[in-house]
């Protein structure tokens, strides 16, 4: 006879995700109780859902004293349902007097979920970055067409950005970089000869 604590979670950034919803994860759960366990006994159920960030997690807390308390085995549908962003590793894997079952994965022992734990950390972190990267690169490129358009072609921009940048560094001002742009002979994509104010316009738009 062995005695669950069942814990369910549902964060904001959870929502649209079927396979997350509190419903999937009884599901599993479940599946795993009569399929995995020969005499299972849910000696309590807790949940944490939509928990505003910075609050306490109240569900898992409880969870994990009811666990501890009545040496009972914590039972999540999937690994990304433990807390550890907010309460890290050591509540989970490190305290011996909680074990730990994942639906999903019922053979794991407490090891390989600790593991398993840490790389699904890794390819989120991964995953954040790249799409943080992306996000970053289509703004430069926004930006790369809007300075574009202050010009005439591209092989123009170029050449306006080396006379822009070095004279803005040096310290010039912004009449003196639209007279070395006349100078030059590199007009607005308009036609017209560079002021003062377009200068200012461009050196916003190459930030």
């Amino acid at each position: 006879m062995t005695h669950f604590v069942i814990y369910t979670r549902i964060g904001f950034e959870d929502q649209g995700q079927p396979d997350l919803s509190p419903a999937a994860q009884m599901r599993d759960i479940d599946f795993l109780l009569q399929n995995y366990e020969t005499e299972p006994v849910v000696i309590a159920r807790h949940a944490d859902q939509f928990v505003p960030e910075g609050e306490a997690l109240t569900g898992i807390q409880t969870a994990l004293t009811i666990c501890r308390k009545h040496f009972a085995k914590l039972l999540v549908a999937r690994l990304d349902r433990l807390p550890v962003a907010q309460l890290g590793y050591a509540p989970f894997f490190a305290d011996p007097s909680v074990d730990l079952r994942v639906a999903v994965l019922p053979h794991a022992t407490k090891t390989e979920l600790s593991i398993h734990a840490r790389l699904q950390a890794q390819e989120r972190a991964f995953h954040a970055r790249q799409a943080a990267i992306n996000v970053e690169t289509r703004a430069a490129k926004g930006r790369c067409r809007a300075f574009a358009t202050e010009t005439e072609d591209a092989q123009t921009a170029d050449q306006v950005t080396q006379i822009v940048l070095p004279m803005r560094q040096r310290g010039a001002t912004l009449r003196d970089i639209a007279s070395a742009l006349n100078r030059a002979g590199l007009m607005t994509s308009s036609g017209t000869a560079w002021r003062p104010a377009q200068v200012s316009r461009l050196l916003q738009l190459m930030k």
